[in-house]
C-alpha cells in the first residue's frame, strides 16, 4: 500500500526548481478518515519505521528508498556523502549532525522534535547540506562547520547559498537554565539577541535568531534566509515535541538534488 503524506515546504526554498525538500507532519489522513501517526524514528515503533519512510519518499516524487540520515549527537561533525558506494547504514553508523552531498537523487535529511532543521542550498554549484542544530550544536557552531564544508569541497560562496529553517521549537517556549546560556555567552558577543531573561535563572532562547545570526556572520545574506515559522511546542497536532511530550517520534526534514 502507498499512501500519500502531506509534505511541508519552507518558503523560500520552493523557488529553487532544482531541490526536492519537505518536512514530513506528525501524522497522515487515511481516505477513510483514520488518523496515522507517521513512525519515521525514534519512538517504540520501529517496525512500521520503513513502510513510514517509504511512502514520506514517494510522497516527494523519489521512487527509491536510499534516505541518508547520521547518528545525531549534538555535535558539530559533517559527514560527506560523495560515493555511489556509501550506503544509508554506512552513514546511519556514523555520528554527525549536518551532511553535504552534491550527488544528485541522493535524498539526506535529519530528524527532529524541537531541534532547528535547516537546509543550505547552493544552486550555481548544485550542493546540499542539512544541519541538525539544536542548543548543543548552534553552541557549537554546526551550521559554520557546514558552510565551510560546502566552501572547501564545492567552491559554494555564502552569498550564493539558500538557507531554510524547518519547523521547531520557538522563543515562546524554549525555556533553559541560566548555564546553558553560559556557553553562548563565551562564545557569542550578541547573545542578548537570542535569549531573554525570564523566570529567576532562567532564559527563552530563540534558535532561530541565534542561527540567522550566525548565518549572517557566515556572509549569508539576510534575504536568502527563510524561516518556517512553525513552534514545535505550540502545535502538537501537527509536529512531534520532545519538550512538550518527552518520548515521542521525529519529524524528517528531507533534500535533494535533482537531476
Amino acid at each position: 500500500m502507498s499512501v500519500r503524506i502531506p509534505i511541508h515546504p519552507i518558503p523560500g526554498l520552493d523557488m529553487c526548481s532544482r531541490l526536492v525538500h519537505g518536512v514530513s507532519p506528525r501524522c497522515v489522513v487515511h481516505e477513510d478518515g483514520t488518523v496515522e501517526p507517521l513512525h519515521l524514528g525514534r519512538d517504540k515503533m520501529e517496525s512500521a519505521s520503513v513502510e513510514h519512510r517509504r511512502w514520506f519518499l514517494q510522497s516527494l516524487g523519489i521512487e527509491h528508498d536510499r534516505l541518508f540520515l547520521a547518528k545525531q549527537v549534538h555535535s558539530d561533525r559533517v559527514v560527506v556523502i560523495d560515493r555511489e558506494s556509501m550506503t544509508p547504514a554506512q552513514v546511519g553508523g556514523q555520528e554527525a549532525d549536518a551532511l553535504v552531498t552534491h550527488m544528485e537523487n541522493t535524498p539526506v535529511g535529519v530528524m527532529t522534535a524541537d531541534c532547528v532543521p535547516i537546509i543550505l542550498y547552493d544552486e550555481k554549484a548544485h550542493a546540499v547540506g542539512v544541519v541538525h542544530a539544536g542548543r548543543r550544536g548552534t553552541q557549537q557552531g554546526i551550521l559554520t562547520r557546514t558552510l565551510d564544508a560546502m566552501k572547501v569541497i564545492y567552491g559554494s560562496r555564502p552569498e550564493q547559498v539558500v538557507m531554510g529553517l524547518g519547523p521547531s521549537i520557538g522563543p515562546c517556549c524554549y525555556e533553559v537554565d541560566e548555564d546553558c546560556i553560559t556557553p553562548f555567552k563565551n562564545r557569542d558577543g550578541g547573545w542578548q539577541a537570542f535569549s531573554t531573561p525570564g523566570k529567576p535563572g532562567k532564559y527563552m532562547l530563540n534558535l532561530w535568531m541565534a542561527n540567522r545570526m550566525e548565518a549572517e556572520r557566515a556572509g549569508i545574506l539576510p534575504d536568502h534566509i527563510h524561516l518556517h515559522g512553525d513552534c514545535t511546542a505550540c502545535h502538537p497536532d501537527r509536529w512531534f515535541s520532545y519538550r512538550r511530550e518527552g518520548q515521542t517520534g521525529r519529524m524528517i526534514t528531507l533534500a535533494m538534488l535533482k537531476d
